[in-house]
């Protein structure tokens, strides 16, 4: 007798890293691996496919289970869509849903039904704003690094290499340790600090999601009062701010109640990034209510689709 439960992938991913989760239809969380970026306008589209078989296959490995138990996979990628034709031979019987990245930003706070706005800020940064009443939607942001992501952990980051270069020239106009916490970061040689950071910079070369990484420096200074980072996550912050209020302003009045949420790595800073943000928000939208999207994205992904399933039948 066959007692293994029915069984869902969740497979959620963008131009950092990608994710597959394995649930049964409780909810539970069975087992979780990540693997490589999946958004081909960083990586070519074949590295994308290797990405989330890899992804998928060793999920359903680790737990031990059976691809044809697979009854629902659900997805949502930042760029390709992968479905029967990469899946099959892994998951025979499945159900193919998809989910736009917007859906799953509001998943993260528990809402499956959003009516406000929602801001990711990881790697990039992007906001949507949608209603529940008219079906308006919008997005802001997603530029990508060249264009845009502000309010971003690779925006910070940057600006974080930036202020070292100058603080390394005492060209800072403010005290900073950022210097000798890249050095530490990337191991480099403070004594030969900048052949060495031009040379991991541009030769080998760093990645946006390296990039992104040296946030963490920042933040961890910012939190010790370090002159300089603090100005930097301020700034962000702001940004990021200002890319929730520009969409809140296109499709609510003032008066209105709405949710923010706000998820992504960047969030894990925790105060530091949420401190400037909340009074901006507040003082043009006194009635929202800002949200933190805290549960992990590919398992936010699976509940929402079980939700669906459930109460609503699709």
């Amino acid at each position: 007798m066959d007692l293994q439960p029915n069984l869902l992938v969740a497979l959620e991913g963008g131009g950092t890293r990608s994710q597959a989760v394995l649930m049964d239809f409780e909810g539970h969380l069975l087992q979780s691996f990540i693997s490589t970026a999946v958004n081909t306008n960083f990586v070519p589209f074949d590295q994308a496919q290797q990405a989330v078989l890899s992804a998928v296959k060793n999920v359903l490995d680790s737990a031990g289970a059976v691809g044809d138990k697979v009854n629902y996979f659900v997805s949502s990628l930042v760029g390709p869509r992968f479905g029967k034709e990469t899946f099959s031979d892994l998951c025979p019987n499945t159900v193919y849903l998809y989910y736009p990245e917007m859906s799953v930003v509001f998943a993260q706070a528990g809402i499956y039904h959003p009516h406000g706005v929602g801001v990711v800020a990881a790697t990039g940064a992007t906001s949507w704003g949608v209603r529940a009443d008219d079906g308006r939607q919008l997005s802001l942001g997603g530029w990508g690094s060249l264009l845009g992501d502000e309010g971003s952990a690779y925006a910070m980051g940057l600006s974080g290499l930036r202020a070292a270069a100058c603080a390394y020239e005492k060209r800072a106009p403010v005290p900073t340790l950022l210097v000798e916490a890249i050095s530490q970061h990337f191991n480099l040689d403070i004594r030969n600090f900048q052949k060495e950071l031009v040379f991991l910079a541009y030769q080998k070369p760093l990645s946006r999601a390296e990039i992104a990484s040296v946030a963490m420096v920042v933040t961890h200074l910012a939190e010790q009062n370090d002159a300089m980072a603090l100005r930097i996550v301020t700034k962000v912050a702001n940004d990021l701010a200002e890319l929730i209020l520009c969409a809140a302003r296109r499709i609510f009045s003032p008066d209105e109640c709405f949710d923010v949420v706000v998820a992504g790595g960047l969030i894990n800073a925790g105060e530091l990034i949420l401190r400037p943000i909340r009074p901006k928000i507040i003082a043009e939208f006194p009635k929202s209510i800002l949200k933190i999207g805290a549960e992990i994205p590919a398992v936010a992904l699976g509940h929402l689709a079980l939700y669906n399933l459930k109460e609503v039948g699709c």
